[in-house]
C-alpha cells in the first residue's frame, strides 16, 4: 500500500480555567516534564508522522519554545498562534499542513500511544475521518435548557470521543471553510457529520484521558485507568 504523508496539529491553547491553575494546563509538570511534551514526543518518534504543527495561545511562545528545545527532532515542527475558538485554531493550523492526511490532537491528552496512532491509520483507507473513542460507562441523558430529560441514549452505542482524530487533509480544509460560521463544532468529526460523511470510531484507552481538573493530573501521574 502506498504511504500517505501525515501531518499532526497539536493544540496547546487551553486557558486552564476549569482546572483552576491560573495558567495553561499543558505546561503543568507530569513526571517532571510539561504535559504537552509527552504527546509531542510520541508524535515526533512515530515513523508515519512527517511534521507537527503546534498551535498555541498568544503569550505562551516562551513556554512553547522551551518544550521544543527539550524535544529535539529531525522532523519539522512549526508553531502558530491559535484563533478565538477551537475550530479557529484548527483552521489556522491547517493553513500550514503539507501532509495528505492530518491528525488533530489535544495537547492536554499526554498519554497518547504509538498503538493509538497505528489503529487510526489502519482504518483511514476506508473512510475520510476517524477518531479514538471509549464506550460510555454511564447512562447518558439529553436534556433541554431547563434540565428536563428529552432522551436517554442507548449505552451500547454511546461513546466518549478522544483525540487524535484523523482526516483526509483536503476534505477537512473544505469543511472548515464550508462551516466557517458555525461556532458549535466542539470537535472536527462534527464537520464531517454535518456534511453527511462517515466517521469511524476506533476503540481507545481509558488512560488517554484529557487533563481537565486537578484529579485528572493525579490519575495521569499514576497511569491508572479512569
Amino acid at each position: 500500500m502506498e504511504r500517505r504523508s501525515l501531518s499532526v496539529i497539536l493544540l496547546a491553547g487551553g486557558s486552564g480555567t476549569r482546572f483552576g491553575c491560573g495558567q495553561n494546563k499543558v505546561f503543568l509538570l507530569l513526571e517532571g516534564q510539561p504535559v504537552l511534551q509527552h504527546s509531542l514526543r510520541v508524535f515526533l518518534e512515530h515513523p508515519a508522522v512527517d511534521e507537527v504543527i503546534l498551535v498555541y495561545r498568544s503569550g505562551d511562545e516562551a513556554e512553547i519554545r522551551a518544550v521544543l528545545s527539550a524535544s529535539p527532532s529531525d522532523k519539522p515542527v512549526r508553531i502558530i498562534t491559535g484563533g478565538d475558538t477551537r475550530q479557529g485554531s484548527v483552521r489556522r493550523g491547517l493553513a500550514l499542513v503539507r501532509g495528505e492526511r492530518v491528525m488533530i490532537h489535544d495537547g492536554a491528552r499526554p498519554r497518547i500511544s504509538r498503538s493509538d496512532i497505528d489503529a487510526l491509520l489502519a482504518v483511514m483507507p476506508a473512510v475520510p475521518g476517524a477518531a479514538l473513542a471509549v464506550p460510555s460507562p454511564d447512562t447518558v441523558k439529553i436534556t433541554d435548557d431547563a434540565g428536563l430529560v428529552l432522551q436517554t441514549t442507548d449505552r451500547a452505542h454511546t461513546w466518549l470521543i478522544q483525540t487524535p482524530q484523523c482526516f483526509e487533509t483536503q476534505t477537512l480544509r473544505c469543511l472548515h471553510e464550508r462551516f466557517r460560521d458555525r461556532r458549535d463544532m466542539t470537535d472536527d468529526c462534527m464537520l464531517l457529520e454535518a456534511a453527511g460523511l462517515p466517521v469511524r470510531l476506533v476503540r481507545g484507552r481509558e488512560e488517554n484521558r484529557k487533563l481537565t481538573r486537578p484529579y485528572d493530573l493525579a490519575l495521569l501521574s499514576s497511569r491508572l485507568p479512569g
